[in-house]
């Protein structure tokens, strides 16, 4: 009994060095209280064929359940509308409502904000409403919040204004993103490997993933508390993709180490901060940054991935 209880112990302080805290002790930068809302874009999944959607659908379900918690999820209608499959894909949508998440509308293409008109913009809008509204209406419930492609709120203010104004007598609610990241650029990388069974090029992605993460929540909390004086409710956004189905449960011990709970996003819209005046954008942005450039601030430089993760990631995008 003895000797187990020495294993044990040396087992926790292995895990705790690992973790990057000291026995009994939390990681720097962590502090009680943090809150950070948790949302998911380009549903049903960003890439892959129809098993692959529902494992990494089933995965990053099973990691929310684990964590508690309650995520927004962002659907491209258009990715449903494959010959054959369409109700099949429609049932992974049904699945993050019975998980007793929302869905909320990503247009119905991902439309570029960049390269078409204000009309075309609205048109996609509308028609990323039909099968999420159906859903959300087989519940009693409605469709309430909208994400912007790519955060990019318009190419200019008269844009911008004008699809603020669309959204808002439609009844939505824009999803703020003020923990904006390079997620998707590792999440390429990762893929790729997968793809070409390189497990030690993806482990290698997956840990610098992790490691980049915390770095940028650093950031932001260190920028909130900079400019609002105080930590803001954080919104997160993530996608639905292989990276985040395979290691979303490390990802969350990370927060939760950090001092994180997680919780829904209309919570974290009760944030004084949200209601500040924000700056047009036409790339996307911190609304962190989008605040404080409203005021005549000056951005600071966000933290990015490494030149390796970089040149996997183009490498990618060439094959």
């Amino acid at each position: 009994m003895k000797r187990l209880a020495v294993r044990l112990l040396s087992a926790f302080a292995a895990a705790a060095v690992a973790c990057g805290c000291a026995y009994g002790q939390a990681p720097a930068g962590a502090r009680a209280g943090r809150e950070v809302a948790v949302t998911v874009d380009d549903l049903p999944a960003t890439h892959g064929d129809l098993a692959k959607m529902r494992e990494i659908t089933s995965k990053l379900l099973g990691a929310f359940r684990r964590h508690n918690v309650p995520a927004v999820a962002f659907v491209n209608e258009s990715r449903l509308y494959v010959r054959g499959e369409m109700d099949e894909r429609t049932e992974l949508l049904r699945s993050w409502l019975d998980a007793g998440h929302e869905l909320g509308n990503h247009t119905f293409s991902h439309i570029s904000i960049d390269r078409n008109p204000l009309a075309a913009y609205r048109e996609d809008v509308i028609r990323g409403e039909t099968v999420t509204r159906m859903l959300l209406a087989e519940r009693g419930r409605k469709l309430r919040y909208f994400r912007h492609t790519q955060l990019r709120t318009g190419p200019n203010e008269e844009y911008r204004r004008g699809l603020s104004e669309f959204l808002a007598a439609r009844g939505y609610t824009v999803a703020p993103v003020t923990v904006d990241n390079q997620e998707w650029v590792f999440a390429h990388a990762y893929a790729r490997a997968a793809e070409r069974g390189d497990a030690e090029m993806a482990r290698r992605v997956s840990s610098e993933y992790l490691r980049y993460m915390e770095e940028v929540f650093d950031f932001f909390e260190r920028l909130s508390a900079d400019f609002l004086g105080y930590e803001v409710k954080q919104t997160l956004l993530l996608h639905a993709n292989e990276l985040n189905a395979d290691h979303f449960d490390a990802l969350a011990a990370v927060l939760e180490r950090r001092g994180y709970s997680f919780v829904t996003l209309e919570r974290a819209l009760t944030d004084k901060a949200y209601a500040l005046p924000e700056a047009q954008a036409d790339t996307g942005l911190s609304w962190l940054h989008r605040w404080m450039l409203a005021k005549g601030l000056k951005m600071r430089p966000e933290p990015r991935e490494p030149r390796w993760v970089t040149e996997l990631f183009r490498a990618g995008q060439q094959n």
